[in-house]
């Protein structure tokens, strides 16, 4: 992959991926023969997308070291230490990484300065998912979840959202992720998420009954964050995040 191939890749969104599975998912109809591998599309959407996201941090790094030899030094001849960037904490370190530099330029810079700006985000991730899959038999085959999941994420806290110069989301207990208060339910969600995409990336139910278990099933924490649109949506957020952040990284290094 060249470079202009790696810059293209970073800047376009990931919902382009929900917007191609969907559409062709929309070539089944909505009967009981999509019903039987709908929840295969899902998965694969998911994977898409996670995957999607890991590749784009690691040229997100790329970028970073071609234009920072002490960078480059750090981040990769002292070892890679990101493994898959699959990680929120790993996540967090590529996005620290990214606005290190942007305040080498601008000590001031801030992504989102306000609540209203978090707010405006959250609103333009819903919408945008709302957009893609409202009136789509993947919603309609699922429709109490998509509407669990419109509930949720459109009632999020801006206080959930970039608490601070170097991390994506406010944290929680590391200990006990699913105690959840208001200002760190998207902490609960990405780490639902996390485990849904190692569970799915190494096929761990090969080896497992595809039953629930019974905490879950009686956790209501569980039941309400564990909901597949959630996922999607927090990582088009995180996404879009940093398309901005490497957006302004851009324009500081072309016009510097």
């Amino acid at each position: 992959m060249n470079r202009d191939e790696h810059l293209t890749f970073i800047r376009t969104s990931l919902a382009k991926v929900m917007r191609d599975v969907v559409s062709s998912a929309a070539l089944l109809g909505d009967g009981m023969e999509f019903y039987a591998v709908q929840g295969n599309i899902l998965q694969s959407l998911f994977l898409q997308m996670t995957g999607a996201q890991e590749q784009k941090m690691k040229c997100i790094c790329w970028e970073l070291a071609t234009n920072d030899l002490k960078y480059r030094y750090e981040r990769y001849y002292k070892g890679w230490s990101l493994s898959e960037c699959s990680s929120l904490q790993s996540k967090n370190t590529v996005f620290k990484d990214l606005m290190k530099v942007i305040r080498t330029y601008e000590p001031a810079f801030v992504l989102y300065s306000d609540d209203a700006a978090k707010e405006a985000l959250r609103n333009s991730v819903l919408q945008m998912v709302k957009g893609i899959f409202l009136r789509t038999n993947i919603q309609r085959l699922n429709d109490k979840k998509f509407n669990e999941f419109c509930a949720t994420f459109g009632s999020l806290r801006a206080s959930n959202i970039y608490p601070d110069k170097y991390q994506l989301i406010k944290t929680g207990d590391k200990e006990s992720p699913l105690s959840v208060n208001s200002d760190n339910e998207l902490y609960a969600v990405y780490h639902l998420l996390y485990t849904y995409r190692n569970s799915c990336a190494h096929n761990a139910t090969s080896y497992q009954l595809n039953i629930p278990a019974f905490q879950d099933l009686k956790n209501d924490v569980y039941q309400k964050y564990n909901n597949i649109f959630l996922f999607f949506t927090t990582l088009l957020m995180i996404d879009e995040m940093f398309r901005k952040a490497f957006e302004y990284y851009e324009n500081l290094i072309l016009y510097s």
